[in-house]
């Protein structure tokens, strides 16, 4: 279902979820120990914040941080410094009705209020995951964090651009990258080399397994993951963030600038979305004529598997494998069918 959809029933509800951290990496469950708590019993705590806020509209992004914010202050009396938005996800229970849950990682820095919370070190984030009582959603999150350690580049990124943000020269893109191509490649390159730190976001996130867009936002992240991988690119110089479509320009872009953050160029080979950034105040950088566009669209290696013609040399050597891997050929070749 669209979130569009969900937004217009009366009875959806916007739901978050939060995983917090220390900046040593150190996960804080959000549950005071009483003095017989012992580790054991603190494994079927709670491991994360889970709130409800109720749809008003008009709906927007910031206001669900805005919220999550005043209830972590509420219940805990400390602020939140950082977030990282990492994934949302449609439910729809009988008894609850519809929601869209966002899950996101945050973190403390100030730990003087936290003394007497529950905090598990990196070696103990397995066991902790194995014995929560969460719901299986909140386990697969949690299993992404700990298998991809999406904590301790959070908190890396977070700190240094805390630190340095005044000197660094932090560019965005967004692309929605069914498939990543080699056009996309050498763009992201190029800007890697103008700026110190990059900002990935993969438009139309939500969407997956539909001709248009066959793959899922965690696909298109390994796109993009190892393409720059097998370029020898670290990870600490990009961040890439799920953007789903509100299917409302205004809205769209405040989400965008809110899950973005701080930046200080934007980067697009679409005119449209260029004027829109601009619009909003932000620097666009000029567009660049670095590949065919023509060959290197998603659009046409989308029409070039449905012929069955090769493809290999449209798109990283490390997507192709990729593709292989998850059966992405055969996927997009089903849904031309159906289609």
């Amino acid at each position: 279902m669209l979130e569009k959809d969900v937004l217009k029933k009366s009875y959806s509800r916007i739901r978050f979820n939060l995983f917090v951290f220390t900046e040593e990496n150190q996960l804080v469950l959000l549950k005071k120990m009483r003095d017989n708590d012992d580790k054991e019993s603190i494994q079927t705590n709670i491991m994360s914040l889970t709130g409800y806020i109720h749809y008003i509209s008009p709906f927007s992004y910031s206001s669900i941080v805005h919220e999550i914010k005043k209830k972590f202050k509420e219940k805990f009396g400390e602020d939140l410094v950082q977030f990282r938005l990492i994934e949302f996800i449609y439910d729809e229970n009988p008894k609850e009705g519809s929601f869209l849950t966002y899950y996101y990682l945050a973190l403390i820095l100030d730990q003087n209020t936290t003394k007497n919370w529950i905090k598990v070190d990196e070696n103990e984030l397995k066991n902790v995951f194995a014995e929560a009582a969460c719901d299986k959603n909140c386990k697969k999150i949690w299993k992404k964090v700990i298998d991809n350690n999406l904590s301790r580049n959070f908190i890396t990124n977070s700190l240094q651009n805390q630190n340095q943000n005044k000197k660094l020269r932090i560019g965005a893109i967004i692309g929605r990258f069914q498939p990543f191509h080699n056009g996309h490649l050498q763009l992201i390159l190029a800007i890697l080399s103008e700026v110190d730190f990059l900002k990935i976001g993969i438009g139309s996130s939500q969407y997956s397994y539909t001709m248009n867009n066959p793959f899922s936002y965690d696909e298109r992240k390994e796109f993009v993951v190892r393409s720059l991988k097998s370029e020898k690119i670290n990870s600490d110089r990009y961040e890439i963030y799920p953007l789903p479509d509100l299917h409302n320009m205004k809205k769209w872009v405040t989400q965008v600038l809110d899950i973005f953050g701080n930046f200080n160029i934007f980067y697009s080979n679409n005119d449209w979305i260029s004027q829109i950034i601009q619009k909003s105040g932000k620097n666009v950088g000029n567009k660049r004529h670095i590949f065919d566009f023509k060959r290197f669209n998603g659009t046409f290696i989308r029409q070039q598997i449905c012929e069955n013609a090769p493809i290999e040399d449209l798109v990283p050597a490390s997507v192709f494998i990729y593709l292989t891997k998850i059966d992405g050929i055969k996927r997009v070749m089903k849904l031309f069918q159906i289609t």
